[in-house]
């Protein structure tokens, strides 16, 4: 059966009811003699386990925000509320648990960045402006359609640029048609591609243009903060 907790009834297994857990757990707190404070003895519901168990996984450095999904709760002030520490509490044990898992670590991991890594990290985002938009492939990975960026998935076109894609879609047109007048059908192949995608590109650009209003924000400069420039080509 697809239950955590069974227990066994006549011939088969059945999932524990709410009755039996409070019956067990009277039954283990009356064998064990534990008493409270004022010499009472102690009293636990099922529901008291439940924030037991997030008190002490955000004591051990739990994120509250896993807790909160391990425990199904959809406002993490919910979860705060289960888990009986306070807020400082809870940023001490989280950093002490980051700590124990880097020690665990190689500590290669954790080294400086070189310059050089850094100039190469910042020089990936200085080349994602092209022509047509911005291109979104990932830092480290090269360009697998060799820098047409047509009929790449990954270029982010900016409805800006649309006259200019017009402009090279008429030129595909033209190329197209002399392909076509010389046999030349590998070509024509390769244009009607390309054709394609650009429809596909002019067809994101309106549906971004009709969307909203573009502000073009500009690409992100790094150079005023690491003292990068731009060597000229």
């Amino acid at each position: 059966m697809p239950f955590l907790f069974q227990r066994r009834y006549g011939p088969e297994h059945r999932a524990m009811s709410r009755n039996y857990v409070h019956t067990c757990l009277e039954q283990s707190l009356a064998a064990s003699g534990l008493t409270d404070a004022t010499g009472q003895p102690l009293s636990f519901k099922p529901h008291d386990f439940r924030r037991l168990f997030l008190t002490d996984a955000i004591r051990s450095g739990l994120p509250p925000h896993i807790a909160a999904k391990i425990a199904g709760h959809k406002v993490l002030d919910t979860t705060m509320g289960y888990a009986a520490i306070y807020p400082e509490d809870v940023v001490a044990h989280h950093r002490a648990f980051i700590a124990r898992r880097r020690s665990l670590r190689p500590c290669e991991e954790y080294r400086e960045i070189m310059p050089e890594e850094w100039q190469d990290f910042l020089g990936h985002f200085e080349l994602r402006k092209v022509a047509l938009g911005i291109c979104t492939r990932d830092y480290g990975t090269p360009c697998v359609h060799e820098h047409a960026c047509i009929r790449c998935p990954q270029l982010r076109p900016d409805p800006a640029e649309m006259p200019r894609l017009q402009g090279i879609r008429a030129n595909l047109q033209d190329r197209l048609a002399e392909a076509k007048e010389h046999g030349w059908l590998g070509e024509v192949v390769a244009i009607e591609a390309s054709l394609t995608a650009a429809d596909q590109k002019l067809a994101g650009m309106r549906q971004l243009a009709s969307r909203h209003t573009t502000i073009h924000l500009g690409m992100p400069d790094f150079r005023r903060d690491v003292g990068r420039a731009s060597r000229p080509s």
